[in-house]
């Protein structure tokens, strides 16, 4: 299946550099003239060799989604090492003070109960 995207190359014709169409389609059909692949970024409308159907993007395209795809991966990495940095410190005091808030909670618990009770009576 080839994923590559189709543009008019004419320069009179309504769908120049507006409109991209599907690699199946051969003729512009606004003009009639022969579609050329370009590139498949949003906005870009640069030509591509026909030759090498597996390339989609054109060599500036290629390298900034490259560089986005660096980007993201670096940036997880440092929310991942900061949230370990944070995650780590908590867990130690979580397990020193969790029996403490569970007495804590079981005792208002049975405070509230006993209100209730005597509310009854």
């Amino acid at each position: 299946m080839d994923l590559r995207k189709k543009a008019c190359p004419n320069e009179c014709c309504k769908t120049h550099r507006k409109k991209k169409f599907n690699s199946k389609v051969n003729y512009c059909p606004e003009c009639g003239a022969k579609l050329i692949y370009v590139c498949k970024a949003h906005g870009c409308f640069k030509p591509l060799d026909e030759a090498e159907p597996e390339h989609s993007y054109c060599n500036e395209c290629r390298t900034k989604r490259e560089d986005r795809k660096e980007n993201a991966i670096d940036m997880a990495k440092k929310g991942a090492q900061f949230a370990g940095v944070v995650a780590v410190p908590a867990i130690k005091v979580l397990k020193k003070e969790a029996p403490k808030i569970a007495e804590q909670v079981a005792q208002k618990a049975v405070n509230v109960a006993a209100e209730v009770i005597k509310k009854k009576l």
